[in-house]
């Protein structure tokens, strides 16, 4: 049984923790990386088109699904329309692996190459801030350290660990953004939020952490409201990470409902919306994203896929906000984590009803409550919470070999 207050234990011991947290780190991805390469090696592929870029490799397996979009944005910019619902925070990684000593000749397989090796590099810092999130909150080291473990059984190794992906970077920011808002460095928690939501839509939700932890949550204890300093800060924290969202539209905008004026070409249908994004329309479009449109018998497979990972979190999330409601709090939901609770019952909803619900395999380990939820299974219902460790590891390995055999799902 985990003790949620033994945050007395000493430091030496919480160092050999993190010790062990880093070689369990590096060992994780030496056994992903490992079946990648048998997996590649001897499974051909269901779609060949990477084979028309690269020769067979390691590294070429890394080329699937976003990748292909991602490499283009590198290579030649936001050239066609549906390049516009990637963010720019990995073709600027990709352009910055191209200024590197080349590894082999072909400029494609090292740039994945170099980016890979730049996702191994912050492995170790993402696993550590996660322990060190989990134990400012929980004030608990040995739930810190389940949480840390389970955290290196996530549902999408590959795209967590290895490919050109947002999820690697993204997730160590965001871990980091929180890390600094529970310790009270806004400033650095709104910087490491806004440069996370350049890499993924999603990041706007980053905004909800300082507004309320300088707002909300001193209002919840007191009941006073916040003098008009403190508000004009909170609007500031909560106005950078939307940030890159805004400018990407605004770029957007302005090269195609701008210059198509100037050029007397045809207008684009999203540019007279009464928001003119072009993101909403792109994924409308291009995806089929709307609000349930993916609620079909033919997509259940992939929805059923997901639901591994979301009812547990949006159990353990809504529960802590009806908690905030009745007005309690204790135990495995304390108060400090509330707008983490919000902040996942939020994505849970979207990723529910309006997207392709299996992305949840890979954007939900950016949420630290995807693991305190499952840490508290663990503790409170361990029958759960092993088959939940059971299904972590099938599906992990299972994903893998997905992934090098180009099949679904992505």
């Amino acid at each position: 049984m985990v003790n949620v207050v033994d945050v007395d234990s000493n430091h030496e011991t919480r160092e050999h923790e993190l010790l062990l947290l880093d070689v369990l780190t590096v060992l994780s991805r030496i056994s992903v990386a490992f079946l990648l390469y048998l997996t590649s090696s001897y499974l051909p592929l269901f779609d060949a088109s990477p084979r028309t870029l690269l020769p067979p490799s390691v590294t070429s397996s890394l080329l699937r699904w976003d990748t292909f979009h991602f490499t283009a944005i590198a290579k030649d910019g936001y050239s066609y329309e549906h390049h516009w619902a990637f963010f720019p925070g990995v073709p600027f990684l990709l352009r910055l692996a191209t200024r590197l000593p080349e590894l082999v000749a072909n400029d494609t397989t090292s740039t994945l190459a170099w980016v890979a090796f730049f996702h191994a590099l912050i492995a170790i810092p993402t696993t550590r801030s996660i322990y060190r999130l989990t134990l400012t909150h929980f004030r608990s080291p040995s739930f810190a350290l389940l949480t840390a473990l389970l955290s290196l059984l996530p549902a999408s190794p590959v795209t967590l660990y290895f490919a050109s992906y947002a999820e690697p970077i993204f997730t160590l920011l965001s871990y980091k953004g929180m890390l600094a808002c529970a310790s009270a460095r806004y400033l650095r928690a709104s910087l490491y939020f806004t440069i996370a939501a350049t890499f993924r839509s999603n990041g706007v939700l980053l905004a909800l952490y300082v507004p309320w932890s300088l707002l909300i949550h001193p209002f919840i204890l007191s009941s006073t409201l916040p003098p008009l300093s403190v508000v004009i800060a909170g609007c500031f924290h909560a106005l950078l990470p939307l940030l890159p969202s805004l400018l990407h539209q605004l770029y957007a905008y302005n090269t195609f409902c701008f210059t198509t004026i100037e050029n007397d070409a045809g207008l684009p249908s999203w540019c007279n919306y009464l928001i003119p994004s072009i993101y909403t329309y792109v994924q409308r479009t291009y995806w089929h994203v709307e609000f349930l449109s993916y609620w079909t018998p033919a997509q259940l497979p992939n929805i059923v896929l997901a639901l591994p990972l979301l009812i547990p979190l949006f159990f353990y999330s809504l529960s802590h906000v009806f908690l905030l409601i009745l007005g309690k709090s204790g135990g495995l939901k304390p108060l400090t984590t509330t707008v983490h609770a919000i902040h996942a019952t939020l994505l849970c909803v979207t990723l529910l009803t309006n997207a392709h619900t299996q992305i949840a395999l890979r954007l939900l380990p950016a949420l630290p409550s995807t693991y305190w939820a499952a840490a508290a299974l663990l503790v409170e219902r361990p029958r759960w919470g092993r088959a939940y460790v059971v299904w972590a590891v099938l599906w992990g390995a299972t994903s893998i070999v997905l992934w090098s055999a180009f099949l679904p799902p992505a």
